[in-house]
Formats: C-alpha cells, sequence, structure tokens
C-alpha cells in the first residue's frame, strides 16, 4: 500500500467517523432526548404539561372566533403554532414560559407575512389540566390600538371519538378505525372543521359547503365499495362494522357534482374499485 493510498483511506475513515458523530448527536441526543425528557417532565409529580392540541375561543367586538393551537413543552419553555379557523386562514407563531400552571406567552403571523397580527396572552391552567382561561391582547391590521378579550383555551372533545382510534392505513396514510362494533345505520360520530372558500385535499363538501376537517373524520380514506355515508354532517354505517375495520367513504359523495378537484389513484383494492378516482 503506497503512501497516497494510506492518505485516502485515512481522509474517508475521518470523514465517516464524523458524518456518524454528526448523525448520532442531531438524531438521537437531540430528537430522542427530548422526547424523553419531555415525557419524564409531564409525569413528575405537580407537573404542569400542556404539550399537545387545544380549541381556543376568543371575542373581537361582537364576534366570537375559534382558533387550533399545537403546542410542545419542554421543562418551562413552551412553543408551537396557532391556526385561526376561519377563511381567509391565518397562522401564529407562540412563544413563551409555563410556571406554577400560568402560561406567559407571546405571538405573532407566520401566515401570511404582509399582514400585521401580534400580541400576547396570559393564561392559568385548571386543575384537572383539560382547559386554561385568561386574556389576551394585540395589534392587527384593522386596530391601531391594543385591544384585550377574554381568552379561553379547552382539550378537544369529539363525539363518538371512543369509537374510533386513529393508525396507519393500507389504503393511504392514516385512517379512521372502528375501536368497538357497529351495526348498520349507527351513528359514529359529527364531521367538525370550518367552512373554506375553495377546496383542499382534506376538505369534504357537506351540506353544500366545502369543510376543512379538524376533527378525527378529517383522517377518512375513500373506497369505491364504502362502509360509511355522510348523513348532513354526521357519519353513518351502512353495513356492518366489526372492531379494528377501518371506516370508509365515497370521496365522490362529498365533492361538489361528484368531481373532486384533486384526482388521485385509489389503493382500496375492492373488486369494483375505479383505480383513479376524478
Amino acid at each position: 500500500m503506497n503512501y497516497v493510498q494510506i492518505v485516502l483511506i485515512t481522509v474517508i475513515s475521518t470523514f465517516l467517523a464524523s458524518s456518524i458523530a454528526y448523525l448520532f448527536r442531531h438524531f438521537l441526543i437531540v430528537r430522542i432526548g427530548h422526547s424523553l425528557i419531555e415525557k419524564f417532565v409531564a409525569h413528575l409529580p405537580q407537573a404542569r404539561n400542556i404539550s399537545g392540541k387545544w380549541e381556543a375561543q376568543f371575542r373581537k367586538g361582537e364576534e366570537c372566533y375559534t382558533e387550533t393551537a399545537q403546542v410542545s413543552q419542554l421543562l418551562g419553555k413552551v412553543w408551537g403554532t396557532i391556526r385561526l379557523d376561519k377563511a381567509p386562514m391565518r397562522r401564529y407563531r407562540i412563544a413563551g414560559n409555563i410556571r406554577e400552571g400560568v402560561l406567559v406567552a407571546s405571538y405573532e403571523i407566520k401566515e401570511p407575512k404582509e399582514i400585521l397580527d401580534c400580541g400576547s396572552f396570559t393564561l392559568r391552567l385548571s386543575p384537572d389540566g383539560q382547559s386554561m382561561y385568561g386574556c389576551g391582547s394585540w395589534t392587527d391590521d384593522e386596530t391601531t390600538v391594543p385591544q384585550g378579550h377574554e381568552y379561553t383555551w379547552t382539550k378537544p372533545l369529539y363525539r363518538g371519538i371512543d369509537g374510533l382510534r386513529i393508525k396507519k392505513s393500507p389504503i393511504h396514510g392514516k385512517g379512521v378505525f372502528a375501536n368497538k362494533q357497529y351495526s348498520p345505520q349507527a351513528k359514529v360520530a359529527d364531521f367538525d372543521g370550518y367552512e373554506v372558500e375553495r377546496g383542499t385535499r382534506h376538505s369534504l363538501t357537506l351540506e353544500g359547503r366545502v369543510i376543512e376537517g379538524t376533527g378525527p373524520l378529517r383522517f377518512l380514506n375513500h373506497s369505491c365499495n364504502p362502509n360509511c355515508y355522510f348523513e348532513r354532517r354526521t357519519l353513518v354505517t351502512n353495513t356492518a362494522v366489526g372492531q379494528g375495520e377501518e371506516l370508509t367513504i365515497n370521496y365522490l359523495e362529498c365533492e361538489t357534482a361528484g368531481r373532486p378537484k384533486h384526482p388521485f389513484k385509489c389503493k382500496c383494492k375492492c373488486s369494483n374499485c375505479l383505480h383513479k378516482i376524478g
């Protein structure tokens, strides 16, 4: 082995070693370590961990607005995003601290960037950990003087959620599975969401309105031989559904004029599968 080969092997070995060290440090220590610490802190005595999804509500003048907050917490630090459930939709970044059950945070507009909208809020966590209440203040493109109103967060409660389970689907991505047995014509749950002007890949057209789903039924997959359908905004079974079976609908029945705006390949594997929808 000559000198050039020795140098080349040394350089390659050094590069591989540094790459492995980088991956170990960032993927194992940072990501997995963060998750483990977060779970550990959540189970400490008297710990108040608010990580997860919250539904928020506040009043601006005579109007009442709803939001969906997705937050993470590590020790006393809190961060995440808030989505205003109204068209046109707005998204916000939040950052703050929670101490002794009191969350103090600020927010700023994330999308659309050209709009002025920022502020802060203070919320106290209820003893059962299922809600927070307090006040918020903000300045936006419609208000030149900061405004403050009552502001509350609550854990989302979906009707029928006890009978449903969200997990990986053989059809596509995540799916909705029965957590118990359903008889034919059984009412499963309501489709929760907010109205939007244009359809998306996850919206359904129900009662003549385009609804962007926020509840568990947003994970419903299409089947050319579905076992459920919508009666107004309530999911109803059209056959008996066993525990562990995936609940499906016919997307063509939930689109304007039966023509989906986002065509896709069907993977339901039914004998009468159309293979391509739209």
